[in-house]
């Protein structure tokens, strides 16, 4: 198994929650508020309250778990891989994946401080800080909008003064300004992430999360299918599909590389 594996990486980690939707089986969550107070609530001049309750309608609880079947394709290659996903609330999100359900293909562990890789097709170990990701993306990206996406939210929080409010249909677009960076987070008249875009103009680049066929376990509502599209240099496709999600795990997952692994740190 061949591939490009920096761009590999880079969709498999900005799609670490791993979530996205068909638009077929896209489903709306109940409104929790009605859409004349929302608009109230804008003409009173009171964005930070409504970002507020935007921010308290996240997902969140103190661990999650799920599996998934993922199809990334970027045009000239496509695999499909089996993940086991675990994630402990700000201590660790971590990835086991495998081809065919049985080749361990790599361990991704991503922690606040650093990022770490056990790519286990070339025997290769890689430690990245999050500034490496810069490389990649001009976004402020560290462990928090990681952490986000994990938990299908949108990967920055909406705030002042950096975020303006607009709607259409039956949902609601908040048009954040990173600097060199734009995130649109759409979001359910109940306040609950929908699709996510960060958009660099200066790179003409463009990452694009679609959370779909929503599911409510153990209180959350969570995205069953999770569309990953990245237009860059190159276009590349990471589909997920989600099951047995579950808000608990056995045990903290295992991560020792082996001596005869190649070492890169970045």
């Amino acid at each position: 198994m061949k591939l490009n594996r920096l761009a590999f990486w880079f969709s498999l980690l900005l799609g670490l929650n791993l979530i996205f939707s068909c638009k077929s089986k896209k489903t709306t969550i109940k409104p929790n508020e009605k859409k004349d107070e929302l608009v109230v609530e804008r003409k009173n001049g009171t964005n930070d309250a409504f970002f507020n309750r935007i921010i308290s309608q996240k997902n969140s609880s103190d661990v999650l778990s799920f599996l998934a079947e993922a199809d990334y394709n970027d045009g000239k290659q496509s695999v499909s891989l089996s993940m086991d996903v675990s994630a402990k609330k700000d201590q660790y999100i971590f990835l086991s994946a495998k081809a065919f359900g049985i080749v361990n293909v790599a361990r991704v562990l991503i922690q606040p401080d650093s990022i770490r890789i056990m790519d286990m097709v070339n025997r290769k170990y890689i430690s990245a800080s999050y500034q490496y990701m810069r490389n990649f993306s001009s976004a402020p990206i560290t462990f928090e909008q990681l952490q986000n996406l994990a938990w299908a939210n949108a990967m920055f929080d909406p705030k002042a003064p950096n975020t303006q409010i607009d709607s259409f249909g039956n949902s609601i677009l908040l048009v954040m300004n990173l600097g060199s960076t734009l995130q649109r987070a759409t979001y359910s008249k109940g306040l609950k992430s929908e699709s996510v875009v960060l958009s660099e103009q200066s790179k003409s680049q463009e990452m694009r999360i679609n959370y779909g066929d929503f599911k409510l376990v153990d209180g959350i509502f969570y995205p069953h299918e999770i569309l990953i599209n990245i237009q860059a240099e190159k276009k590349m496709e990471c589909k997920f599909l989600i099951n047995n999600f579950a808000t608990s795990i056995k045990k903290d997952p295992q991560f020792v590389v082996p001596k005869s692994y190649k070492v890169q740190v970045y």
